[in-house]
């Protein structure tokens, strides 16, 4: 029997993209206890899982008192072997203050971090380019080879099915029937859909689009006549419960490539991902159809969370249900 500590400390998307691995090796070796350091925010996402999964958490805002608070539980949980499945310094650390004797990452091609590798006993070279659903794929098979790659699935509560549905009504839209729901995020972020595609949206949908807003974007303008489902902070569960929905109802999401949009497909409901500065190759959602720009600038994918485009970040002024879509062929790493 193998004790295993996950660590993957960020972002949301990131988390969703590894748990499709973590329910991969409970499957292979059903009797291994298996244990994940992460934020406290996203502690609700694991619940209803098919894998018992012990959780740790780490307060990033928490300073060296967090990271001793935390060294302490790791030391009580000891465990045999430590992944890092994000790759930097602060998950790096986080593996070496478990005090696992055998401590695996990425190799430094597929570290965000490359010199963090020197906290780890040992690295796993990944082909082509980084991916964390890849990553996590990579590393769950350096312990059981035999395991595949499983793409991720979040699981509502009947309960929680309910209580979405009657907020889902009660702004005009039938759950009952397919339905679009748009993931609006800050215009700030040269990631998220453009203020009049969004609008475009709504005019396209009328009486069928349902906007889904975030605690960070309670103040993002919305379209006049819009219907907007609005969660709290502390609401992630809310999420997971509006993509079940879309998905038995045979909907749609459209959204950007943010936390928010990865949560929604993890669900299983059918997902359009619009990509600008991203690049798809390296965060898509596996079940996702991907789109970009068919005249989108030279400068994209830049990966930079500021745009530098001269005329703002072009890569997003474009409908996503009529960009070029993109094949991005997933399977299982080799």
């Amino acid at each position: 029997m193998t004790a295993v500590l996950f660590v993957r400390l960020s972002a949301m998307g990131d988390l969703v993209h590894g748990l499709g691995a973590m329910a991969a090796l409970h499957h292979a070796r059903p009797d291994w206890p298996l244990a994940l350091v992460t934020q406290p925010e996203f502690v609700p996402l694991l619940h209803g899982l098919p894998v018992p999964l012990r959780v740790l958490t780490f307060d990033r805002r928490g300073g060296l008192a967090a990271l001793w608070r935390l060294g302490r539980e790791l030391r009580r949980l000891r465990p045999d072997v430590a992944l890092d499945l994000q790759g930097n310094w602060k998950s790096a650390l986080v593996a070496r203050l478990s005090g696992a004797p055998r401590r695996l990452g990425m190799a430094s091609s597929w570290r965000q971090e490359p010199a963090s590798r020197w906290l780890l006993t040992a690295t796993v070279v990944g082909a082509g380019l980084p991916h964390p659903a890849k990553a996590a794929t990579k590393l769950v098979q350096a312990l059981a080879p035999e395991v595949a790659f499983t793409p991720p699935a979040l699981v509502a509560a009947q309960s929680e099915l309910q209580q979405e549905q009657i907020a889902i009504e009660r702004l005009g839209i039938d759950w009952r029937r397919p339905f679009v729901v748009v993931v609006l995020t800050d215009p700030a972020d040269p990631r998220a859909l453009r203020p009049a595609v969004v609008q475009e949206l709504s005019r396209r949908h009328a009486g069928r689009v349902l906007l889904v807003v975030g605690p960070a974007e309670a103040g993002v303008p919305v379209p006049a006549g819009a219907a907007v489902l609005r969660h709290a902070r502390g609401e992630l569960r809310r999420l997971v419960a509006l993509g079940a929905i879309v998905a038995a109802a045979g909907g749609l999401v459209l959204g950007p490539d943010q936390g928010a949009t990865h949560v929604l497909a993890a669900t299983g409901a059918r997902t359009t991902v619009a990509y600008g500065p991203q690049d798809p190759q390296r965060t898509a959602p596996p079940a996702a159809t991907v789109v970009v720009h068919a005249l989108a600038p030279a400068c994209r994918p830049c990966r930079s969370r500021r745009c530098h485009h001269e005329a703002g970040p072009v890569c997003m002024d474009f409908d996503p249900e009529a960009g070029r879509t993109l094949d991005v062929t997933w399977s299982a790493p080799a």
